[in-house]
């Protein structure tokens, strides 16, 4: 582990919700009718994988792969910064109970349980079981849920909570002034996750000495992170917005500070 990190700041960094437009619902119990299902919040592996990535890109993980006669068990072995901790994962590699279906690659579909549930040990992704079990529409051929439902604030990432508290306090002064409330900006369906702000360090400066720059990219340089920090507005002599392009970038900083919480301690 890098001596810049401290663990615990590693911790709460891989402890923030993820982007929600990562975040899938899947079926769970189903009412008699098959009309109703629990929704089943889940993310994918491979924002575990940038996630830890970008936090502690030493991370290791190891797996152990048990044969029995109808299924597969993994066993994972995941380490950050010198700790190890385990999770389990398992798959069906016959049909077994009425409504079961084998699938067809049990190993790598056990892997990655076993990967996930060892990365809830560290804190990453364990938020999805805090969420409310809600019944949603449910189609019975597809197996797919059809309403899936609004994530709470809580579970939003930061940057998306930022996103909303602003946009909550734009709308409250244009009623407190009786004007019409702005119109909510709507993610590009051609570009999933844009205009949700899911990546702060890929946030452009359009001002400055570091015009066209990424955060990311200035976050790296030499001077880079004292300057990430005077935009985000921290200390006294912090960086004063005075339009809405500044105010966005203060927006954008203080996501940025949030999500990398192991860079910017």
């Amino acid at each position: 582990m890098s001596q810049q990190f401290d663990f615990s700041q590693i911790l709460d960094a891989l402890q923030e919700p993820f982007p929600s437009h990562e975040v899938e619902f899947k079926p769970g119990a189903t009412n008699r009718e098959k009309t109703k299902a629990l929704a089943l919040a889940y993310v994918d592996s491979r924002p575990y994988i940038q996630r830890l990535n970008l936090v502690c890109p030493d991370w290791q993980d190891e797996y152990q792969v048990m044969m029995l006669p109808d299924r597969v068990v993994v066993l994972c072995r995941l380490t950050i910064a010198g700790v190890t901790r385990t999770g389990d994962g398992e798959c069906l590699l016959s049909g077994g109970e009425e409504g079961d279906r084998a699938e067809p690659n049990a190993v790598t579909t056990a892997s990655a349980q076993a990967f996930k549930r060892a990365c809830v040990k560290f804190g990453l992704g364990a938020y999805l079981y805090a969420l409310p079990q809600v019944w949603c529409d449910y189609d019975a051929q597809k197996r797919k849920i059809v309403n899936p439902p609004q994530l709470p604030e809580w579970a939003l990432a930061p940057s998306e909570r930022l996103e909303k508290s602003t946009r909550d306090a734009v709308q409250r002064e244009a009623a407190e002034r009786g004007l019409p409330a702005p119109e909510p900006s709507q993610p590009d369906p051609a570009e999933p996750g844009k205009g949700e702000l899911a990546d702060p360090g890929a946030y452009k400066m359009p001002f400055g000495k570091y015009n066209g720059s990424t955060l990311s990219e200035i976050w790296q340089s030499k001077e880079g992170q004292g300057y990430v920090r005077w935009l985000a507005g921290t200390g006294e002599k912090g960086f004063q917005p005075r339009n809405p392009t500044d105010q966005n970038a203060q927006r954008m900083a203080r996501a940025f500070l949030s999500v990398n919480a192991a860079y910017a301690g």
